[in-house]
């Protein structure tokens, strides 16, 4: 098995690891893994927790990128709160992806709006 594999089981099983702030082990919540799940956390312990620091410091990552584009668009708080979610959503294995499509776009300047068009036009 691989973290990817097993940080997927565990989530489609409802179950949310984090690592402990020394970063030397991985809490869940008590009794929820399966005998399974159990062996492959600890069989695969080192690469599991450096995968869920990758995966969270992606995840912080991502969400201050999608922050600032939503701040390009002068979303409110609404639009940016159902843009964490959305994030928030995305599963661990896709948010690189995601950051590195936002990225792309934020390279670009947004359209202008046809109301700025329109008076850059008249000029």
């Amino acid at each position: 098995m691989t973290p990817e594999t097993i940080l997927a089981d565990l989530l489609a099983s409802g179950i949310e690891p984090s690592v402990t702030p020394d970063q030397t082990g991985i809490v869940v919540p008590a009794g929820k893994l399966s005998p399974s799940q159990r062996a492959a956390v600890l069989t695969h312990k080192p690469d599991l927790i450096a995968y869920l620091l990758e995966s969270s410091r992606i995840t912080v990552q991502l969400l201050e990128v999608a922050m600032r584009r939503c701040d390009q668009f002068n979303d409110g708080e609404k639009a940016r709160q159902d843009m964490r979610e959305q994030v928030l959503e995305t599963p661990p294995h896709l948010r690189q992806e995601l950051l590195e499509h936002f990225l792309g776009k934020l390279t670009q300047a947004p359209i202008a709006s046809l109301k700025e068009q329109r008076e850059n036009n008249h000029d």
